[in-house]
């Protein structure tokens, strides 16, 4: 294959990983500022340079590099893409220099290249798309000279992605935000789609999976944390409002003077180039001063300037569909349901004992509601299985937390943190409910045996954790059997569900029960009591 479709092939690799990649890209940047455009920036950069390519007839090696060069830098957007411009044009000077793609030449091109980058930031940040060019660098000039090309691509891929994991740890945005940085990721991305295209134009099919990633893994390790987790103070506005960004053409242009009076006006400045043309990128509050200081030394061109704080707030609101954790919770009773409800349930399946959900029914309300990830409680010990088959029939995460009474589920509820994931939910949501232990009053439907005692039909009985704890004709009498046996097994607050309609009995009537019954044994439990009109249990309760 000739020279020119060489370049085509890395070119067209490196585009379509960043394609596929973007989106996640975009939401993984943090740092320098949360505007997350890397991935679009990244990607775009590198179009650019494809149709200055396809826009020239050049097509020997030297010639395509300053093509390639060239191209980088008239298309290069945003901090990121700026910054990928100086690391092409450092390894593009080095392959034309070589004039062949050997592991010698990609080695060179690679030390050149991660010169270049930190030769064009005045400030060079450790954790960023820097430290994976250099990581990368290092592992290719550390290799034997006499390593073959795919075995050195392999050493070279495997060192970039270790450095993105470090990434993490090397800069408190990231570190809080509980991501990598997004240049280097998209970086990393970039170089496996380019190492794929080489490749393939080499064998003319693909490579080995050793040797180029698809992106299909990222979510494994450190080195793929995802966006699920970013708390919301990790999203915060710029500094500066706007990214500035343009070609300067002229003669004589000094770089130097314009790197000044650039760098004073915000931060993230770069100015890089030359033969007549600079790039100039900053974080400004006053573009018309940077453009007007420039436009005084040459032509201006190729204007973008991005208002990142509205970038920022789409993005959070974006953010805030894709990451927000929502509950939806089975329950009956229309006090139950407000109970849940004002606990920050968002949706409330009618169901429960005798009248369970079907799993469509528990779809259906997940996928109503605008959040990325659910959590899910049953709420009664028939619906659980439900609601694991459910989950796994759902567009989203779900997670689903059995609960298999409604006092459990409440206590769950109050574990229950819209910031977190949906799993870090689960778990703090069942750990709540381990410090629960539920209780129910209700009437026997037939003579039977429970426990060992016989109970007739129509009797009230009450049950701890599923097991007779008293029986009897006096509905009274039984509720204070349970409360004092709760009590005495050492709850210091008991929530009481009601549902007394025809029973001949007030909550008044409960109250005083509930106080006598523990006050000798266990005087110091306090009681809460909410109507919760469930049909079948006139009184549930659970104790902490």
């Amino acid at each position: 294959m000739s020279a020119r479709g060489h370049v085509l092939e890395v070119l067209a690799g490196a585009s379509a990983a960043l394609g596929l990649e973007r989106d996640y890209i975009n939401d993984l940047n943090v740092y320098p500022v949360p505007d997350g455009d890397t991935g679009t920036n990244l990607f775009l950069t590198v179009q650019a340079i494809i149709d200055e390519v396809g826009a020239s007839p050049v097509g020997d090696l030297p010639g395509l590099m300053a093509v390639v060069t060239r191209g980088s830098l008239m298309g290069a957007r945003g901090n990121s893409g700026v910054i990928l411009s100086q690391i092409v044009r450092g390894a593009c000077d080095s392959i034309a220099a070589a004039q062949t793609f050997d592991a010698a030449a990609v080695s060179d091109a690679l030390r050149q290249a991660a010169e270049a980058a930190y030769r064009a930031v005045r400030q060079p940040v450790e954790g960023t798309m820097l430290s994976v060019i250099r990581a990368m660098a290092d592992a290719a000039t550390g290799s034997p000279q006499t390593i073959s090309l795919p075995v050195l691509l392999t050493t070279v891929s495997t060192a970039g992605a270790e450095a993105v994991d470090r990434t993490i740890d090397q800069l408190e945005a990231l570190r809080r935000a509980g991501v990598v940085d997004a240049g280097g990721y998209g970086l990393l991305v970039l170089l496996r789609g380019a190492v794929a295209g080489f490749l393939r134009a080499e064998t003319g099919s693909q490579p080995p999976a050793a040797v180029v990633a698809d992106g299909s893994d990222r979510r494994r390790g450190r080195a793929s944390r995802h966006i699920a987790g970013i708390p919301p103070d990790a999203i915060e506005d710029s500094r500066f409002r706007y990214c500035t960004s343009f070609l300067l053409l002229g003669e004589e242009l000094d770089a130097a003077d314009l790197e000044r009076f650039v760098g004073a006006q915000g931060d993230c400045a770069l100015v890089v180039g030359g033969e007549g043309m600079l790039k100039i990128h900053v974080h400004t509050d006053h573009p018309g001063a940077v453009l007007s200081y420039a436009s005084a030394h040459g032509t201006i061109d190729d204007i973008e300037v991005a208002d990142m704080r509205e970038q920022t707030r789409a993005r959070r609101a974006r953010l805030r569909l894709d990451q927000r954790v929502a509950c939806v919770a089975v329950a009956a009773g229309e006090g139950n349901k407000t109970l849940f409800r004002e606990l920050g349930c968002e949706a409330v399946i009618d169901g429960g004992q005798s009248m369970n959900p079907s799993a469509a029914e528990l779809v259906a309300a997940v996928e109503s509601l605008d959040a990325g990830e659910v959590v899910v409680l049953p709420n009664n010990g028939n619906v659980i299985l439900t609601a694991e088959q459910a989950a796994t029939m759902c567009d989203r995460q779900v997670a689903v937390v059995a609960s298999a009474s409604l006092p459990a589920g409440l206590a769950a509820m109050v574990a229950f943190d819209a910031g977190a994931t949906a799993t870090a939910n689960a778990v703090a949501m069942q750990e709540a409910m381990l410090r629960v232990r539920s209780a129910e009053i209700t009437h026997a439907v037939r003579d039977s045996e429970i426990d060992g005692v016989a109970v007739h039909e129509g009797e009230v009985i009450g049950l701890v954790e599923g097991r007779l704890a008293a029986s009897g004709d006096d509905l009274r009498l039984v509720f204070g059997d349970v409360v004092r046996t709760l009590g005495t097994q050492g709850a210091e607050l008991i929530t009481i569900l009601t549902a007394l309609n025809g029973c001949g009995v007030s909550v008044a009537d409960l109250q005083r029960t509930a106080a006598e019954a523990c006050a000798t044994a266990c005087p110091l439990v306090e009681f809460l009591f909410q109507e919760g009109g469930q049909p079948l249990y006139p009184i549930l309760m659970g104790a902490e």
